[in-house]
């Protein structure tokens, strides 16, 4: 089992990876703006959409990376977490423990499986301010990451079907991804801080 300072590690980890993914997403969505005007100027000047590149591109390839180091530090603090509550009473989770990394990105099950798992750990933990986030504010929590992975997605869905001329840089869907990220970060903060209370 964990001691409580690796656990304070891991939870301090989770929620820098999570700050630097917020802030790498919010850079990406202000170059994204000058990014839509130089791809609109790189094609009126003759440029080749496949050979066009802004300083928009640089940076939304640093979001996957920001994700993935974001993913790995928190399924590490969950399987802690995890090890913790199944020790301690083997049917607080719902979900078995391969889900802790797996249930992020296998299609279908990723919509709600890690809802779940924090709301187990949550009323595993069964403190004032745990109790407190179950329900709404995991549901806010929950509903914000998926809209942000939505709005992520709708993009790049558009640009398979898009007509000639078409500029791929959406300023409006990254800003608004990085507001609806913004909120979930805010209600995440407080959950990893939730269930990691006793080493704070």
């Amino acid at each position: 089992m964990a001691k409580p300072t690796d656990i304070a590690l891991l939870s301090r980890r989770t929620i820098t990876s999570s700050s630097i993914l917020l802030g790498t997403v919010w850079l990406t969505a202000f170059a994204s703006v000058s990014g839509a005007q130089s791809y609109r100027d790189q094609l009126d000047a003759g440029v080749e959409a496949t050979k066009i590149l802004t300083t928009y591109d640089s940076l939304a390839s640093l979001v996957p990376i920001a994700m993935i180091a974001a993913w790995i530090f928190t399924t590490r603090w969950l399987y802690e977490l995890y090890k913790v509550a199944q020790d301690t009473d083997p049917v607080a989770m719902r979900l078995k423990r391969p889900w802790i990394f797996w249930g992020w990105i296998v299609p279908v099950v990723s919509l709600w499986f890690p809802k779940l798992i924090i709301e187990d750990l949550l009323k595993f933990r069964n403190s004032e301010q745990s109790n407190e986030l179950v329900g709404r504010e995991t549901l806010t929590w929950w509903l914000t990451w998926v809209g942000f992975a939505l709005v992520n997605n709708v993009g790049i869905v558009s640009a398979f079907s898009a007509p000639e001329g078409y500029i791929p840089i959406r300023p409006e869907l990254e800003i608004a991804g990085a507001c609806i990220l913004t909120a979930s970060y805010v209600v995440w903060v407080r959950i990893v801080k939730a269930l990691s209370q006793e080493v704070y």
